[in-house]
Formats: structure tokens, C-alpha cells, sequence
């Protein structure tokens, strides 16, 4: 079963728009999933999504790989750990990056970071959605 890559930006962007009132208020239990999974995933995910990482047939609905060759498909499929990987590694070091900023800048406010790492989320997501628009051209 292939995902469409515009639900996983759509369900990234929702973690990252509702991560921010939840910074400040909200039950524990809640705030720590939905933050935790901002830190951990999301600007990763969208920088993924934006770099197009993963393949290219995860954007048909049904799933179908265009030309249909078993190594070309397991070649597909392969790409999606590596995809992963990257997604968490940049989100972790994203995090850090602003983390570590805000201590410098003696500024260290959690409801802070948590809405400058929304911020960094949705304007890759942005700026990944005005790029999947534009036209592919190149030569062949």
C-alpha cells in the first residue's frame, strides 16, 4: 500500500500547527505526544517530503508502479528506511539547533522552540507544495 505524500504532509502539518497552543496549555499526556512527535519527525518530514527522498510512485493513489520491473519496485521500496532515517536525524538536529541557540542567546523558552520548529515544519512544507506545482522540465 503506497501513501500519498500529500496526506503525510497534510497530517505533518497538523502536528506542527497544533503543537503550538499545546506549548502552553493542555494535558500532560497530550502535550507530550504531540510535541514529542514535532521534535522527532516533523521538520524532518517536511524536508524530506521537500527533497522528494522518497519514491516517485508513493505519490499515485493506487499504488501502481509505472513500469512494473521487480528490482525497479524493490528499488522503490528501499528508498523508504533511508527516508526515515533522514526525516529523524535532521528533525533531532533541528531541534538541537534551536535548542542550543536559544541557550546562547540566554532566551530559553520551550513554548518558544516548540513554535519555531512549527514554523521551520510548515514553511518547508510550504516551499515543498509550491515545488511538486511547478512543471518538470529538464533533459532526458
Amino acid at each position: 500500500m503506497a501513501t500519498n505524500r500529500k496526506h503525510v504532509a497534510w497530517v505533518v502539518a497538523a502536528v506542527a500547527i497544533a503543537a503550538v497552543p499545546l506549548s502552553f496549555f493542555g494535558p500532560a499526556e497530550l502535550r507530550l505526544a504531540v510535541i514529542g512527535l514535532l521534535m522527532l519527525a516533523g521538520p524532518g518530514t517536511a524536508l524530506v517530503l521537500y527533497l522528494r527522498l522518497t519514491s516517485a510512485d508513493t505519490d499515485d493513489a493506487d499504488g501502481a508502479v509505472a513500469d512494473g520491473t521487480g528490482a525497479h519496485r524493490y528499488a522503490k521500496q528501499s528508498a523508504l528506511p533511508l527516508a526515515i532515517a533522514i526525516a529523524v536525524a535532521s528533525s533531532l538536529a533541528l531541534s538541537t539547533i534551536v535548542a542550543t541557540a536559544m541557550v546562547f542567546a540566554r532566551v530559553w523558552s520551550p513554548p518558544a522552540a516548540v513554535f519555531v520548529l512549527s514554523l521551520i515544519t510548515l514553511l518547508l512544507l510550504i516551499l515543498g507544495a509550491n515545488r511538486s506545482r511547478e512543471p518538470q522540465t529538464g533533459a532526458s
